[in-house]
């Protein structure tokens, strides 16, 4: 009886050594590294259908005006009192009723606060104030009536728009179409020249421009507008600052 029962207890480490080797058999259950579970998420997120679609250009907007207005994109044109001798506007739209002088302000941040008589401007996102852009356009904005030629009367429209990125808290005066000097978001572009137009139909009702007084002013702004790469680097070069 004592023989059996010792041979009970020597067993024993024979069973363990079977455990234990059943148990390293076993398929692992190791956990995959957060690295590489981290690297998976990131290509995720690098994927195609993450980007967010580019917003249109001011020159891809003026493309939705009707086709009786004429648009210019990057014009240069002389200027006998700016410092490099030139002035550069941004878009120029040719419409029935009045030429649009356009300037597009790229700024993405901030707050801008200022009156339409002051002469600087203060953006919150910004220690250095800026200069009343209003102001600044009027050069450009006179720089184009200089070249009408036969249509010096036309009726002249100052636009600066900025991004929906900032917020625009400056004279109401400037924000109404009644207005021809006006501060705008960029996607108010072409809603405001036309919401313009309507207003001018109103105030004078027989027609200003006919199509081919519309074709005329746009050949010669045209002309006027110089394309040679050096005289626009050098413009560049001289006008740094100024914007």
């Amino acid at each position: 009886m004592f023989k059996k029962i010792l041979s009970l207890f020597k067993t024993q480490p024979e069973l363990a050594n079977q455990i234990t080797a059943s148990a390293s058999a076993l398929p692992s259950t190791t956990t995959i590294p957060p690295r590489m579970v981290r690297s998976k998420r990131k290509k995720k997120a690098e994927g195609d259908w993450t980007r967010q679609p580019e917003e249109p250009s001011t020159a891809d907007q003026l493309i939705g005006l009707p086709s009786q207005y004429k648009v210019l994109n990057d014009l240069l044109v002389t200027n006998p009192k700016s410092r490099s001798g030139y002035s550069q506007i941004d878009h120029v739209v040719i419409g029935p009723r009045a030429i649009f002088v356009i300037e597009t302000r790229n700024l993405t941040t901030g707050e801008i606060r200022g009156g339409r008589r002051e002469a600087n401007w203060s953006v919150s996102s910004s220690r250095v104030k800026m200069y009343n852009p209003l102001m600044q356009h009027r050069a450009h904005v006179e720089a184009i009536h200089a070249h009408l030629g036969d249509y010096k009367r036309v009726r002249l429209v100052s636009m600066v728009t900025f991004t929906n990125r900032c917020r625009i808290s400056v004279d109401p005066a400037v924000r109404y179409v009644n207005s021809d000097e006006l501060i705008i978001y960029d996607h108010e572009l072409v809603e405001t020249i036309q919401r313009k137009t309507e207003r001018l139909e109103t105030e004078v009702p027989e027609t200003v421009f006919q199509e081919k007084d519309i074709q005329a002013i746009y050949a010669l702004l045209s002309s006027v507008n110089s394309t040679d790469p050096q005289i626009r680097s050098e413009h560049m070069e001289k006008a740094k600052g100024i914007k």
